[in-house]
């Protein structure tokens, strides 16, 4: 009775819980820092592209993820949602809400920094992979 009350457990865990995972895709800086892109994420929205991406605070240890706003011709962006990655996994990426903060003041964009990095990965995925867009109300 013990053996069948377990596998009755583990059989509705499996069943009724929702796995997440995120398509991380690993990048270096031209300085040699760490950061990865949610592949996931990214849409074309008015002449913007939005993507998620996780990077290690410079302050502590733990991992930031930062949902970015870039032009699509110019590398303007901006940060307009910040994440823990507990948070983060929690919400399951959050992608409905990802323009949820959707901005016209975007910053340049060094060619060395995380962003810049970034920026150059999402216009390559978009050039060669069809992801399609959204309409945002």
């Amino acid at each position: 009775m013990f053996k069948k009350s377990i596998f009755l457990f583990f059989l509705l865990s499996f069943v009724y819980c929702k796995a997440f995972a995120v398509n991380w895709i690993d990048l270096t800086t031209p300085l040699g820092r760490s950061v990865a892109i949610d592949k996931d994420s990214i849409v074309e929205s008015d002449n913007y592209y939005f993507y998620n991406i996780k990077y290690k605070n410079s302050h502590n240890t733990y991992y930031t993820v930062v949902t970015v706003q870039s032009g699509v011709i110019h590398p303007f962006s901006a940060r307009i949602r910040f994440y823990s990655l507990d948070e983060y996994i929690s919400l399951n990426g959050d992608y409905d809400n990802i323009a949820l903060n959707k901005t016209k003041n975007l910053e340049a964009v060094t060619y060395n920094s995380v962003v810049g990095t970034c920026y150059r990965e999402v216009k390559n995925i978009m050039r060669g992979s069809v992801i399609p867009s959204i309409t945002l109300k």
